[in-house]
């Protein structure tokens, strides 16, 4: 029991904090800092084949557009959105600064710029950047959401926390600010209000799978492992390709010792990713303690045969 209690809460602690949402501000690759295994990714994906190919036709009308009139401020920044979704940064920032010069007054593009900066690991050219659109508009959410993820990635927790409680005073319904904050709080373990800030989240958006990835998480915390399944489950209803979720479901319940449904979600989990050798390892496990030998045995050399090196 003491090692599947470890497989638990190594796996569920590995988890947590992998998915700071960067929203409309981004996170840079510097200072993110968080890889992921396959099939759980959810934010900064990049463009698929399709969807890069209606950005490169969308980019190159909204070009045309501006040629027509080079003035059109609004089409300068909607032109910096689709660079920024296409992951072009240096023409996304660009088109921001160009619908700033275009209308000075114009403070999404300035949090636009903020966004890129960030993105691109410049940190203090972001805060900056952000700290001139709360003075430009002490009332923009948005402008102190931006504000609280650079602060996060400089390390400063406490401006953090402040920054998106000011974002969320002014917006309560900021999914991002409230799933950051979150983040900050079960980084202090203060997993009870990291709870709250994530359920509001789901309230507010039942789409943002990762939010339900950590709530589990913040459960297992506390120890209330059934609550974390509840949750993952209801995030598997949305994303059921999620092989993570399935095997850390199989892992709790092979803790609680309900061998027949830890059993089905780890099949469940090799279903959605059949290279998801570690599965094979606890099957052994949940197998052996069964006196099921033979199938033990046979899982045990799954594992084997596919965490080999020449595999």
């Amino acid at each position: 029991m003491a090692h599947v209690t470890r497989n638990v809460f190594f796996l569920v602690s590995a988890l947590l904090f992998l998915f700071l949402s960067c929203g409309n501000f981004g996170c840079s690759k510097q200072e993110s800092g968080t890889e992921q295994a396959s099939s759980g990714k959810f934010e900064g994906e990049a463009p698929s084949v399709h969807k890069k190919a209606r950005l490169d036709e969308e980019i190159e009308k909204n070009k045309k557009l501006l040629e027509i009139n080079p003035n059109d401020a609004t089409g300068h920044y909607n032109l910096g959105l689709l660079y920024e979704e296409n992951g072009m940064l240096d023409e996304s920032l660009a088109s921001y600064k160009k619908a700033l010069e275009t209308n000075p007054s114009m403070i999404e593009a300035l949090i636009g710029q903020g966004n890129i900066l960030n993105k691109k690991g410049k940190s203090d050219e972001a805060i900056s950047v952000f700290k001139k659109a709360v003075d430009m508009s002490p009332h923009h959410a948005e402008a102190y959401e931006g504000l609280g993820l650079v602060y996060v990635h400089k390390g400063q927790a406490e401006d953090a926390v402040k920054a998106f409680l000011r974002a969320i005073d002014i917006n309560p319904g900021l999914v991002n600010a409230r799933y950051n904050l979150g983040i900050l709080y079960a980084k202090k373990a203060q997993f009870n209000e990291a709870i709250a800030e994530w359920t509001k989240a789901i309230e507010i958006n039942p789409q943002k799978i990762e939010v339900y990835y950590n709530l589990g998480v913040g459960y297992t915390k506390l120890g209330k492992m059934d609550e974390a399944i509840s949750v993952w489950q209801k995030a598997l209803t949305i994303r059921p390709d999620m092989a993570n979720l399935h095997y850390t479901i199989g892992l709790v319940y092979k803790e609680k010792g309900d061998f027949e449904k830890a059993e089905a979600s780890l099949k469940k989990t090799l279903e959605v990713e059949p290279n998801f050798v570690e599965v094979h390892k606890v099957l052994e496990e949940l197998y052996r303690s069964k006196g099921m030998l033979g199938d033990a045995d046979r899982e045990a050399e799954l594992y084997k045969s596919q965490s080999s090196p020449h595999h």
